[in-house]
């Protein structure tokens, strides 16, 4: 039986998409398949449903849409995010995942520098005080910092211009995706003048270039076998794969001629991923907070207390008292499943002819998982649309282990789930412990055109809050 097929020519949908899709889910099931432009695109909506497809047949749907915007901002196909399912991916993601976890693994490295990096961002946030603040840049100062130290053993100053115009950058990439998607769905429009477009290869061509710069220097102050950071892991494991393939070569063979595992051309874009990826997912994330923490005063003070209770008021957190703190890990699990901020994840494609619930799906075809309809399900979580981070505590207040939750998957599932994850949470983590230890985030007092939260959020590349302000008190 050929997939449900809900409407046969173009459909637009709306300003918040991840909404639409789960309002036709409940017409017409957790697979369907509609009309955007001249493309089909089958979506997948709810727990089981998306288990049954992206964990279950994670290599049938683990590939990547040959999507104009995806084809200009991967023109190499050499990116981790949009590249197709293949070997190369599947090598670059591999020693992804076992660099960013031998970073994390270190840990009196990486607890050192979020402590250092928490005393920086607090110190920009006192200079602040006594006036409306929009924290997302500092935010992203902050996490852009630590993302950088992980894969290059960099930092930068909040006010360093090569920091700010990476940042300026990505936030230009997120509007320029947004204001030319139409044209994956739409292709003659690629023809037509488009400035959206034009800004994208040339944003694009600028972070690479700014990562290549990164890289080389790394390259230059490696010692074989010395692993410093995540670009020294790649350089390690080319190094290791080619003596191996050397030692393994034919007699007479010319070894001048044989390539590299990866190439520097491929090592670069994967890096370039990471870095765009893992700040971005943390900044939101920690903005997010400020946001719902400040809608939910009472939350705020129960956080207050539990800090105070567990580290008192004369040394700031750190990544070894997070066990200790089992309501702030709630509340960033919450924060995760509340706000999804990547509510249909990056859209896929299928690897080969499929079949989910006795329809079958061809090859190549487009799928939208819709993560947003996992997060907000009545059937998996009790009042979804209420923050409440107790829900991620039993009845004696201890963490729950978000594993024993089915519906919660912020970094998506299967053959393309998210590898920063481990950094990403150690990062939001000591980050949302130091602020709160440090500050308390009101907007009493602050003008009327300062006023007013909107937790509904602004669809784009990732779901974030329309700008807001804070007034940040300073608890001593």
């Amino acid at each position: 039986m050929l997939f449900r097929s809900v409407i046969g020519s173009c459909f637009r949908l709306g300003q918040s998409p991840f909404l639409d899709l789960t309002r036709m889910s409940k017409k017409y099931g957790d697979v369907f398949s509609l009309m955007l432009g001249n493309r089909l695109v089958v979506v997948v909506n709810g727990v089981n449903a998306i288990h049954e497809t992206i964990v279950k047949q994670s290599i049938a749907f683990a590939g990547r849409p040959k999507l104009h915007t995806f084809q200009i901002a991967n023109p190499q196909g050499n990116s981790l995010s949009l590249s197709d399912y293949s070997h190369q991916y599947r090598l670059s993601r591999k020693i992804s995942v076992s660099a960013i976890h031998n970073f994390v693994k270190n840990a009196d490295a990486l607890e050192e520098k979020l402590l250092h990096e928490s005393q920086r961002l607090i110190h920009y946030f006192q200079k602040m005080k006594g006036k409306p603040v929009d924290a997302l840049l500092t935010l992203k100062c902050a996490t852009a910092n630590i993302i950088l130290n992980a894969l290059f053993g960099l930092e930068r100053s909040y006010d360093d211009a090569g920091l700010l115009n990476m940042l300026n950058l990505s936030d230009n990439f997120r509007k320029s995706v947004t204001g030319s998607s139409h044209v994956d769905f739409l292709p003659l429009l690629k023809y037509l003048p488009n400035k959206a477009l034009s800004n994208l290869i040339f944003m694009m061509r600028t972070f690479l270039g700014n990562i290549t710069e990164m890289f080389e220097q790394n390259r230059d102050t490696y010692v074989g076998g010395h692993v410093r950071n995540i670009a020294d892991s790649f350089i390690n494991v080319v190094e290791k794969e080619t003596e191996k393939e050397k030692e393994d070569r034919q007699p007479g063979e010319d070894t001048l001629c044989m390539a590299p595992v990866l190439s520097d051309e491929q090592i670069v874009p994967v890096l370039t991923d990471l870095f765009g990826a893992g700040f971005d997912t943390s900044s939101v994330t920690l903005y997010w907070a400020l946001a719902y923490l400040m809608a939910f005063p009472e939350i705020q003070s129960q956080l207050h207390e539990e800090l105070d209770g567990v580290i008192g008021r004369q040394r700031l957190p750190t990544m070894s008292d997070l066990t200790s703190l089992p309501l702030l890990q709630a509340t960033v699990l919450e924060l995760l499943r509340i706000s999804s901020i990547a509510p249909l994840s990056v859209p896929r494609s299928t690897t080969a002819d499929t079949t989910i619930r006795d329809f079958k799906i061809p090859k190549d075809t487009l799928v939208f998982v819709n993560l947003w309809s996992v997060h907000r399900d009545p059937e998996t979580w009790k009042d979804p649309d209420v923050f409440c981070p107790s829900r991620f505590l039993d009845s004696q207040g201890q963490l729950i282990d978000p594993k024993f939750f089915a519906g919660f998957l912020p970094f998506s599932a299967g053959r393309r789930k998210c590898p920063g994850e481990p950094l990403v949470m150690k990062t939001i983590s000591v980050f949302l412990a130091a602020l709160l230890h440090r500050f308390r985030f009101t907007q009493d007092g602050l003008p009327a055109e300062y006023q007013g939260i909107n937790l509904q959020g602004q669809n784009g590349l990732t779901l974030m809050p329309e700008t807001f302000y804070a007034n940040i008190e300073e608890r001593l």
